[in-house]
């Protein structure tokens, strides 16, 4: 455990009780697995595993395990707990369904029976291992960091899974319910993320972290001792993957048909899938002697392939989907350090040329992939070398284990700092307190309104966008305090000479602010929470600070009772993030109090805060200059 002095503010150093719940995991193949939760553990977190019974890819239980109602295990250090499912993975839809709902209702069953979590990371897909995270923060107050790895329904209805309009659309629904009850969300790419944020999801909580390579199976260090199907002297172009409808593979075949005359140069093609049989026929019969089709080998001895290889191939079909897809052979490309040829468009190939690690060519453009080819093999050995290296390091720095096992660690302290439990204690007596405080100041609220039109004029009510939770704007509401006074050339006179006598008596009074328990009332704000700052502030805010918009904006706050406007923004923001990070309903009552006694004192009042601090966006400004 860390002492509190040892904790950094807004992301406070502790170890977290972490619950994976993934419906696939080791000895299943899967992306966030053992090692992810091996990573966690290294970091100084109690991480779990809920998951189903090995079945996935063929759908048939592994050797050694057979289906009981809860089986406990130890993996490498990792506690797994592993719940019943209808084994199952053909192309029968009903079968399908069987194979994700038995496991999301077992799951279910088991997150209300097993020990409280801080905090659960959700894996999707299936969209359906959402159902259990929800159960979780429902019936335990737990919130979930949901990682998104494919975009349901549109990868359901692209891959032609699900082609029923209705169907599709609650898919759709379902899952906007998911993204929305998750306090997170970790996407692979920027097109995933702008994707999401147009479902009317917040911007603030959707988070890029790309997939990682398996780098505990995959050794691409080169065993010459060892003989492999890379070997064969002739310049190889490596394909390594599923063979199925989305890949397109047919443009290969026929770009190695235009390069048929191109002395040592072979395709390598090692996998299987769905295409793989029709692939096969096309390519004899077309004579195709410069495409080799491998068989599907273990993860364990692919790195040796990769890296005997000279070149390695990532193919999707034109489609706007693949658009913001990175295909996860891309990060292992990078790590075997050679030349990518990547064929898909918008994310994955700006990945490729943001790390200088190969050439993109055109999906399902035979043409522009064999030009592609002729490209790569005219380099130099040492250009090549280069080249791979550059991904390498690409790798390395942005997209290994360690780097997104870091970042994921982060997301998942925000996420566990938003404590749904004490959030909902705190709406219920925001709606309580916000009702009661209308009914009670309707009569005063309407006398104030009446002198304000008389004394300083129409609108009675100042309006102003402000950030909300997550940095969503809301319209804010106050009563005027100011009037509309302009100088000789029409510009609006500063604050100070706008500030009448009685919009002072206002603000000291703290009368201005009873229409804000209109904002709490509809959920906008709370009554206590940080005090909603200018929209042009927040890019002003450091990775710390922001954790202030981890919960809604309040009528008063922790710095409000702690100096007002008298302190620095320093110490008003740092207190702010001081509140979120401690969050309780006896905190929020606590700071209740203290505003009434300060009201009725009328301690740390600044009518004007203009006049003793400046903005935080020009202080700010200045300070990144000096």
């Amino acid at each position: 455990m860390f002492s509190r002095s040892d904790r950094k503010v807004g992301l406070p150093k502790r170890r977290r009780r972490i619950l994976l719940i993934t419906q696939w995991f080791d000895p299943e193949p899967t992306f966030k697995g053992l090692l992810f939760a091996q990573e966690l553990t290294k970091q100084g977190h109690d991480v779990r595993v809920l998951t189903g019974f090995p079945n996935y890819p063929g759908g048939k239980l592994y050797d050694g395990y057979r289906i009981r109602p809860f089986q406990r295990e130890l993996i490498d250090g990792i506690s797994v707990l592993r719940v019943p499912l209808y084994p199952s993975h053909n192309s029968s839809g009903l079968d399908r369904a069987l194979n994700y709902l038995s496991f999301a209702f077992s799951a279910s069953v088991a997150v209300i029976l097993m020990q409280r979590p801080d905090v659960a990371y959700v894996y999707h897909p299936p969209a359906t291992v959402g159902v259990p995270a929800i159960v979780l923060k429902l019936a335990k107050g737990v919130p979930y960091v949901y990682d998104v790895q494919d975009l349901w329904p549109d990868t359901l209805a692209a891959t032609g899974m699900i082609r029923n309009p209705r169907v599709l659309r609650l898919i759709g629904t379902m899952m906007n319910r998911v993204y929305r009850s998750a306090s997170r969300l970790v996407v692979l790419s920027e097109g995933f993320r702008n994707t999401i944020v147009a479902r009317s999801i917040p911007a603030a909580k959707v988070h890029v972290v790309p997939n990682w390579a398996d780098e505990k199976q995959i050794d691409v260090t080169e065993h010459r001792a060892t003989p492999g199907p890379s070997d064969d002297p002739k310049f190889t172009v490596t394909f390594a993957g599923n063979m199925g409808k989305a890949q397109a593979l047919t443009t290969l075949l026929e770009a190695a048909e235009l390069l048929k005359t191109e002395e040592g140069l072979r395709f390598l093609l090692v996998g299987g899938g769905l295409e793989l049989d029709n692939l096969k026929r096309l390519a004899a019969e077309r004579g195709l002697n410069n495409v080799v089709f491998v068989p599907r080998m273990p993860i364990s001895e692919i790195g040796q392939v990769l890296s005997r290889s000279q070149a390695l191939l990532v193919h999707l079909r034109e489609d706007a989907l693949f658009e913001i897809t990175i295909p996860s052979k891309t990060q292992a490309y990078l790590m075997a350090g050679k030349p990518i040829l990547m064929g898909v468009r918008g994310d994955a190939a700006a990945i490729v040329r943001e790390a200088q690690a190969g050439i993109c060519f055109e999906p399902e453009n035979p043409s522009d992939l064999a030009d592609a080819v002729r490209a790569i093999m005219r380099l130099s050995e040492h250009e090549r070398q280069e080249m791979g290296a550059s991904g390498q390091r690409y790798y390395r720095e942005k997209m290994s284990l360690g780097v997104g096992a870091r970042e994921f660690a982060q997301i998942l302290e925000m996420a566990a700092q938003e404590k749904p439990a004490v959030q909902l204690r705190k709406r219920i007596i925001d709606v309580i307190g916000a009702g009661a405080g209308l009914l009670v100041t309707g009569i005063p609220m309407g006398i104030v309104a009446l002198l304000v039109k008389r004394k300083l004029g129409s609108p009675v009510l100042f309006k102003q966008i402000r950030p909300g939770k997550h940095g969503e704007p809301f319209e804010m509401l106050k009563f005027r305090t100011m009037t509309d006074g302009v100088d000789e050339s029409g510009q609006i006179l500063p604050d100070g000479a706008r500030l009448t006598d009685f919009g002072r008596l206002l603000r000291s009074s703290s009368l201005d602010e009873l229409p804000g328990l209109w904002n709490v009332l509809r959920g906008d704000m709370s009554l206590v929470g940080p005090r909603p700052l200018l929209t042009r502030y927040t890019p002003y805010f450091t990775r710390e600070e922001r954790a202030r918009l981890n919960v809604k904006p309040g009528i008063t706050g922790w710095a409000q009772v702690n100096g007002r406007n008298t302190t620095s923004w320093d110490k008003r923001l740092a207190l702010d993030v001081w509140y979120v990070n401690r969050l309780s309903t006896f905190l929020d009552l606590k700071i209740i109090g203290l505003t009434v006694l300060r009201v009725f004192k009328r301690s740390g009042v600044i009518v004007d805060p203009e006049s003793v601090m400046r903005n935080l966006d020009d202080e700010r400004k200045e300070r990144a200059a000096s």
